[in-house]
């Protein structure tokens, strides 16, 4: 049986030869019952058939059903990092991690965490975690700062690069970014966004009425849903401001709108959580003064601040970019 590579060398060089042959082969055996030259051999150790589904116009078209598209189409993941530091240190830990294919298979990523020593007091770094499909284990972008050496100084394409080589699953959107405290222990959130909003968002305090949440403070009260019905406040007991540069605006039919993290939770009607990431238009959620609609999804890349809030006893408030209107959850500190 005549192998890919022995058909591809008789075609180059003796191409009257080879068309010869596939007529020859396809009338042995009568109209309709000859065989195939190009069909009916034998894939060799370097070269194989590709299946005429999984081309067009002769080129290989990841598009179609004949390719396998583990690994043709980026993958997606969900889950959640979140990070404890102190002066000299963080760690980051992870629960929930699956990858999720183009061919309809997942994996689930064991739970674990990641300690990195040596760095500095009072300084924000950028962390660029994987999946390696190869090794079966998470890995962490090095060659940088601490111990492991995973704490990059700055955003940088190289790292993003390395992040997603080939056999590697990206499980940010971007850096995550954590920072080192000045003194005591910290905390936040990964994912290269978090669960925060965008700073300039107006919310309804008790003390001081509309204001921006970045300007609020721990100890001030953050209108929210009572819990049973109506309207009632929740009480901030931690706020962070931190650099962001990735987020997603939601337009609503209410005429408000919300910037906030790729990462950020909302409540849907129905009652289930759902992040911003994963939103449809038309999901109905729960404005203060009734349901609203997404009408809008947009993807915003600039520098600006992102602010992380913890609440309670409630953990939901009210926001909005005009006035606080959109039902949104807060952040729970892992430290």
């Amino acid at each position: 049986m005549l192998t890919v590579p022995q058909i591809e060398a008789l075609r180059k060089a003796n191409p009257q030869l080879y068309e010869a042959l596939r007529r020859v082969a396809g009338a042995s055996l009568g109209p309709n019952q000859g065989w195939s030259l190009d069909d009916q051999i034998v894939d060799g150790t370097d070269y194989a058939r590709v299946s005429s589904g999984a081309l067009t116009a002769g080129n290989i078209d990841p598009s179609k059903s004949g390719v396998l598209m583990k690994g043709s189409v980026p993958p997606t993941w969900s889950g959640a990092f979140t990070y404890v530091s102190t002066t000299s240190g963080l760690t980051w830990s992870w629960s929930g991690l699956s990858v999720y294919r183009a061919d309809g298979t997942s994996t689930a990523i064991p739970d674990g965490s990641a300690a990195i020593t040596g760095l500095s007091a009072g300084t924000t770094y950028y962390f660029y975690p994987y999946w390696d499909d190869v090794a079966g284990a998470m890995g962490w972008v090095g060659g940088a700062t601490g111990d492991p050496a995973y704490a990059q100084a700055s955003k940088t394409n190289t790292a993003a690069q390395q992040q997603a080589l080939q056999g590697r699953v990206p499980l940010s959107q971007g850096a995550m970014v954590a920072a080192t405290t000045t003194s005591g222990t910290g905390g936040g959130s990964g994912g290269g966004s978090g669960s925060c909003l965008r700073a300039g968002t107006m919310v309804l305090t008790k003390e001081r009425g509309s204001v921006a949440i970045e300007t609020c403070t721990p100890g001030e009260h953050l209108r929210c849903p009572a819990a049973v019905g109506g309207e009632g406040w929740t009480r901030i007991v931690r706020l962070e401001v931190r650099a962001a540069d990735t987020f997603i605006r939601l337009h609503f039919s209410n005429g408000e709108s919300l910037d906030v993290t790729p990462h950020h939770i909302f409540t849907l009607a129905d009652g289930s959580p759902m992040r911003a990431e994963r939103l449809c238009l038309c999901d109905v959620m729960v404005g203060r003064f009734g349901r609203v609609t997404l009408k809008k999804i947009e993807a915003i890349v600039e520098p600006a601040q992102k602010v992380t809030v913890s609440c309670e006893p409630s953990h939901q408030f009210f926001a909005g970019c005009h006035a606080a209107s959109i039902l949104t959850h807060n952040y729970t500190f892992s430290s």
